[in-house]
């Protein structure tokens, strides 16, 4: 039996609860909104697993082979947290050190893309 359309529906079912609770995470927090902007994209980023996690569903169907699956996973995990910081950057603001999160973030993503395409060959 082939649940790939099941698990790409819920992929864009978490995506878009990502998107949401990650523009707005006080739809589920009570915790008031940091006065420092570094805080205040630093609590939406949490929320970013769940754009990982739905994009892993998404586009990754299979468990073997164990490798691909954490290159894939890994993948997926840091995109989430990187769209959640941009997002994040866009609402509360633009501070250096969020911006030296991104580039560490982005040069992981490259690396884990790599892999991912290297063992896939």
């Amino acid at each position: 039996m082939d649940n790939t359309g099941l698990f790409r529906a819920i992929g864009t079912v978490l995506i878009i609860v990502g998107i949401v609770l990650v523009s707005n995470p006080e739809l589920i927090s009570s915790k008031p909104i940091p006065d420092d902007t570094f805080r205040a994209i630093e609590r939406r980023i949490w929320w970013g697993l769940l754009i990982g996690i739905g994009t892993l569903l998404l586009f990754r169907h299979q468990v073997q082979p164990w490798l691909q699956t954490l290159a894939a996973t890994s993948s997926a995990l840091i995109f989430g947290v990187l769209v959640a910081r941009l997002l994040g950057i866009l609402l509360d603001g633009s501070v250096a050190k969020q911006w030296a999160w991104v580039a560490v973030e982005v040069v992981i993503l490259v690396v884990l893309v790599w892999w991912y395409r290297k063992i896939s060959v």
